[in-house]
Order: structure tokens, then sequence, then C-alpha cells
């Protein structure tokens, strides 16, 4: 695979995370932040790393989950990283978290990297090139990436939201159980992108997202997977969202939402 120099960077930088991660499991310290949210020493360990192989390299702003930052007013290029999505996942010990990193250009994400501890993969998308992983230690081994429902297995993620947006995510899940049409998982982590693009699941939803950190990355592999992404009303995702729908196929994709249109907020 010949790769942009900034996804290049990319993916050396999820890799050197990954490693990071795994080397400080079980030993990061633990705080608290708002609501039931805590971040580790190790979100914040793994952050300061990426953005010293990306942002030095290729000379873009960085906009991180725990440091912020801002995004160009102007519409130039930057990068939205979320260093471990699935935070208390990571801290109780289980490989259920993802590393992500995003190029945004001209109001789209036109690379995505994902780190996945669970297989030790790092899955890529270029916008328009398809999707692709290999092994985190190995990347000369890249194999394409093809989205399929016929696992029937769909997660959902309340996620931080709260009141109405929060009963609408219990009512759906409740829906969902109860069609017995699926099975039901929630892993807790954008991983589930990563688990949509490569067939893993076949659907996934997240309530309420607070920033693109998130989503950005999974969104581009999914897509480009051959998936459909968009928010749960619809609309397609942006960064601008503040829900997130991935699918591995259109039908199921408008089967969901059909679901969830039956419980409005």
């Amino acid at each position: 695979m010949r790769f942009r120099p900034q996804t290049s960077a990319a993916i050396q930088a999820v890799r050197h995370g990954l490693v990071l991660a795994r080397e400080q499991s079980g030993r990061a310290a633990v705080t608290p932040k708002a609501g039931r949210d805590i971040v580790t020493s190790t979100d914040i360990a793994v952050e300061d790393a990426i953005r010293e192989l990306i942002a030095g390299p290729t000379g873009l702003p960085v906009v991180g989950e725990e440091q912020g930052g801002e995004i160009p007013p102007d519409g130039s290029p930057y990068w939205l990283v979320d260093p471990i999505c699935g935070t208390r996942n990571y801290a109780s010990g289980t490989s259920l978290y993802s590393i992500n990193v995003a190029l945004a250009e001209d109001g789209q994400i036109t690379a995505g990297v994902v780190g996945d501890p669970s297989t030790g993969e790092v899955l890529v998308a270029e916008l328009g090139r398809g999707a692709v992983a290999a092994g985190s230690l190995d990347l000369d081994e890249w194999r394409p990436l093809h989205t399929t429902g016929a696992g029937q297995t769909v997660a959902i993620e309340p996620a931080r939201s709260a009141g109405r947006r929060r009963e609408h995510a219990a009512a759906v899940i409740a829906g969902l159980i109860r069609a017995n049409r699926w099975d039901f998982r929630s892993l807790a982590s954008t991983l589930s992108m990563a688990y949509v693009a490569r067939g893993r699941l076949s659907a996934w939803a997240v309530f309420l997202t607070d920033s693109p950190v998130h989503c950005a990355a999974g969104s581009l592999v999914v897509s480009e997977a051959g998936g459909v992404v968009s928010d749960i009303e619809g609309a397609a995702w942006s960064t601008d969202s503040d829900s997130c729908l991935a699918s591995a196929t259109p039908g199921l994709h408008a089967e969901v939402l059909e679901l969830i249109a039956k419980w409005p907020e």
C-alpha cells in the first residue's frame, strides 16, 4: 500500500499509541471527569505521543479528546485525536478500546486510522481508496476490509446521553431486544466501528457524542469498507454530528433507522 505522507504519519502514531497503552495497562492512574466519565494517565500519555508524531511532521494543528485544540476557522486541514476511546474498559483491564486518529480537510474526513488492541491491528482508510488492516507489528501485509451484515449483531451505546436522549436510547435498546431480529451488544467504545468495518458487528449506534474525535476515524473506515454512516436521524455523518449510526449495508442501515424512529426523542 502507498499512503499519503499524512496517513503514514498517523499510522506510525497509532501504532506507537497501541504499544504505549499496552505497556501501561494495569498501572495507569485514574482521575474522575464530569459525571461518570474518567481519564487515565495513559490517555494523556498516548495523546501527547500522538500529537508529537503527527503535528511535527505534518505541521497541522491537533484537536484532541483530552487536551483540546481549535478547529481552524478558515477550513484548513487539522487532526482529530481520541487517544483511548473506551477509557473505562481500558482502566478495567479489557482490550475493548480503540485509538483513533483522523485527518479533516475541506470539511470532510479524508484519512482515518484506528488502532484495535483486541486484535493487535491497525485499520486505515483514505477517502475514495477503500479500507485496509494489518497487524500493528507487521504493517507490510495489508488486507482489504469489507463490511457484512451476516453476523446479525447490533451494538447500541447510550454513552453520555441524558434526559430525553437517554430515554430514547433505552427505548431503542428495549425495542431491539424485543424484536428478536438481531443479537444485542454494548461495547462502550467506538472500537465498535472497527468491528463493523471488519464484519464482527452488523451495525452500531451511539446516541450522543460531544466531539468529532470519537467517530471521525471510524466513520471513514466503515464507509470505505462498504458500509453506511449517518447520525441517528439519517443525515450524513459530519464533524458537526452529535450522534452516529454505522451499518454494514444500506438495507440494514434503513432497518435500524426505522427502529430508532419508532421511539422519537
